[in-house]
């Protein structure tokens, strides 16, 4: 396998770097010139320019001392360093016999290329869309001391038939020999970037010293890559991943696979989240897909499998802040004219993690949809639930059947232009099957809607922030909820699996949108909203210059006790150019001005020299931190990056990480890392790195903030 993978990385190098001396016709209006005066021949057939002489076309321009042009034929025979350039590509070579008319040509002795791939041959030869190379040299740039090149007999190549075909080659690190691959034909393919590799070596204060190794491969559609840890006090870790990414006509699907592996040589393995002894075994796996299929049916997945609860966090550290909370999951659903189909499916993938499993959970919704009397509008929903509540042993704790079936009617009425008064009514029914008992509940809800909707066209015009013109969108909104319920325990009497939780995000409305909740309260709710949004046109194109939503829901205490507030949420994200954005996002309980949610981000980026992103964020008391992450390029050579996230409660940085990276004349580039973390008691830890990578193809890793991605999300 790995032999065929550097077939098609090296195989690619000498894809890249065709001439691009196409057979499309040239310009017959040539310009030959030298120091010496032009000979004429052959009763001025043939043209002679000696002494620096050139021909130059509508499309390409050829050098040598000497270059003898028939006007018969349109064959140029160029002779004594002799130079043809198109585009960017580069041909130097003792002879060149070029036809102007067709393109095609013969090279001798020649090397060349385009940058920064390298190439020498002792003959190419252009004919119609088949370009051959001779005994062939291929690098991936300026040859060099340890500069990674292959070399073959012959390598063919249709650019109409998309083939090509190579004779066995050897594989070198300069001029040292690594390997041989066996000759070798097929499809040439778009996206065939090759292979990446990195050789690190490090020390974790936590897991000791230890060396990795890594290599990559991307072929159009797939990503595949290996990296293998040596820790010398703990073992082999290996962690292969693979990625494949498909769009056709009317679909596409996303899907990645990745995983470790470990055999854990500790003396003292420790004890996982529930007490218990590790297994010297130990590795997880995670795999995600997304797909949609004619537009209609779509599908996602997810499944992470983890062995105990340390793995993430012992080994694969840099995944832990987004893989706190796992979850395996399932859904399939039918989008319809007016209706919505879903299966759901969620369950334990293991046992160190208590789970509400949903197996299956059943999901019809209709409308809204316009019924032929009165105007009326009406949305319906119908959900199955089978719970069962696991442990994190695997214990089945509680199960039970839940049924919702959801009503509603709603009648918009325009009062005017950009303003609508849209009265509801909904009903939900909740029958709950404990197995020993059963439950019923049914709640109803009257509703009132006031919508204003404006927008304006502003004539602005701004090439620095590349505006021409702003299309201003505003929508207010007051909304009236009354819930109330009509019989039954209520939900609060009913034994509930899902744990109430404090909602980070604006709550939800209307009565349907509990369709999913086991939690389903008596409430009296204004709401009142304002919401803008500014697009920005530039050059036919537009984007999100502005967006604001803000939301205040004024609750009345209602019968029963369960608790209400009185909460204020925003949301907005300013982008006024590419390189700039703001964002800002915050929710709070004005009552007992509890905070559940403050996060501000602002980001800086150029897309080249640097860029630097300041976050600060803030949770239902238990978090207060702010975050910066920054990037500059140096110069051509040398990159650097930092990140840091400093804990405002505790007056301390929690994890900081800096890093160099510096690229070699060749296609080497070393990095040099140091990370911290601290502040738990698993994660207090010191790490640093010295690596060495094959760039090929490698895209710039300093271009976007590294460190801790979940800060983005919040």
């Amino acid at each position: 396998m790995i032999r065929l993978l550097l077939i098609l990385f090296f195989l690619k190098s000498l894809i890249a770097v065709h001439l691009v001396f196409g057979a499309d016709e040239l310009s017959h209006e040539l310009i030959l010139e030298s120091k010496e005066p032009i000979i004429y021949e052959d009763d001025n057939t043939t043209i002679t320019a000696k002494d620096d002489a050139s021909l130059r076309g509508k499309e390409f321009l050829l050098l040598a001392d000497q270059i003898s042009w028939n006007r018969t034929t349109g064959e140029a025979i160029a002779t004594g360093s002799v130079s043809l350039t198109k585009n960017n590509s580069r041909l130097l070579a003792d002879q060149i016999n070029l036809w102007t008319e067709t393109g095609n040509f013969i090279a001798k002795n020649s090397k060349g290329g385009t940058p920064p791939k390298f190439f020498i041959a002792d003959e190419i030869e252009r004919n119609g869309s088949v370009e051959t190379y001779r005994n062939a040299k291929v690098y991936m740039s300026e040859p060099g001391f340890l500069e990674p090149n292959f070399r073959t007999r012959l390598y063919t190549s249709d650019d109409n038939a998309s083939t090509f075909k190579i004779a066995p080659s050897q594989l070198r690190i300069g001029n040292v020999l690594v390997g041989v691959l066996p000759g070798y034909s097929g499809k040439k393919r778009s996206g065939l970037w090759g292979l990446n590799s990195v050789v690190k070596i490090g020390k974790d204060s936590t897991l000791g010293w230890y060396g990795e190794s890594s290599l990559r491969y991307n072929w159009k559609d797939l990503t595949a890559s290996t990296k293998i840890n040596y820790y010398q006090e703990r073992g082999i870790l290996l962690s292969p991943q693979l990625k494949l990414t498909q769009t056709w006509g009317n679909g596409f699907s996303n899907s990645q696979l990745n995983g470790s592996w470990v055999y854990d040589q500790a003396d003292q393995l420790g004890r996982d989240a529930r007490g218990l002894l590790f297994s010297r075994n130990r590795g997880h796996a995670h795999f995600r897909n997304t797909s949609r299929t004619r537009d209609r049916w779509r599908s996602a997945t997810l499944i992470e499998w983890e062995s105990d609860s340390e793995i993430i966090r012992d080994f694969r550290r840099s995944f832990f802040y987004s893989n706190q909370w796992n979850q395996s999951h399932s859904e399939l659903s039918y989008e319809g004219d007016g209706y919505t189909i879903s299966v759901f499916g969620r369950w334990q993938a293991h046992d160190h993690e208590s789970t509400v499993e949903q197996l299956p959970l059943l999901n019809l919704d209709f409308g809204p949809r316009r019924l032929p009397v009165l105007g009326l509008h009406q949305s319906s929903t119908l959900t199955y639930a089978n719970l069962t509540q696991r442990n994190h042993f695997g214990q089945k704790k509680l199960k039970f059947q839940r049924l919702n079936a959801g009503y509603k009617l709603e009648r918009p009425i325009h009062l005017t232009r950009g303003l609508t008064l849209t009265p509801s009514a909904a009903f939900l029914a909740q029958d709950f099957d404990l197995g020993t008992s059963a439950s019923k509940t049914y709640f109803d809800e009257l509703g009132l809607d006031l919508h204003s909707s404006l927008h304006q066209s502003i004539p602005y015009n701004n090439e620095t922030w590349e505006i021409s013109e702003i299309l201003h969108t505003m929508n207010f909104s007051v909304g009236f909820r009354n819930t109330e319920r009509l019989s039954g325990p209520g939900s609060i009497d009913v034994v509930k699996v899902f744990p109430v939780v404090d909602d980070l995000n604006l709550a939800p409305l209307d009565l349907l949108d509990h369709r999913n909740s086991e939690a389903v309260f008596d409430k009296k709710l204004i709401r009142f909203g304002w919401q803008n949004l500014f697009l920005g046109k530039w050059d036919d194109r537009s984007r999100t210059l502005l967006s604001m939503n803000t939301f205040y829901d004024m609750h009345k205490r209602h019968k029963g006790d369960n608790p209400t507030m009185d909460s204020l949420y925003s949301d907005i994200s300013i982008h006024p150019s590419h390189w700039f954005s703001l964002s800002m996002r915050q929710k709070t309980d004005i009552k007992t001005g509890k905070n559940f949610r403050k996060s501000y981000g602002l980001n800086f980026k150029d897309g080249r020299f640097q860029g630097a992103s300041i976050s600060y964020l803030s949770y239902l008391d238990f978090n207060n931190y702010s975050y910066f992450s920054g990037w500059k390029r140096l110069n051509e050579k040398l990159n650097s990056s930092i990140s840091a996230l400093y804990d405002l409660d505790k007056n301390f940085l929690t994890y900081w990480r800096g890093r160099l990276e510096y690229k070699t004349s060749g296609s080497w580039v070393w990095d040099f890392s140091i990370t911290q973390r601290k502040g738990t008691r698993k994660e207090n830890n010191t790490e640093w790195s010295v690596g060495l990578s094959l760039a090929g193809f490698k895209l710039n890793t300093l271009a976007e903030p590294d460190g801790l991605s979940s800060i983005y999300s919040m």
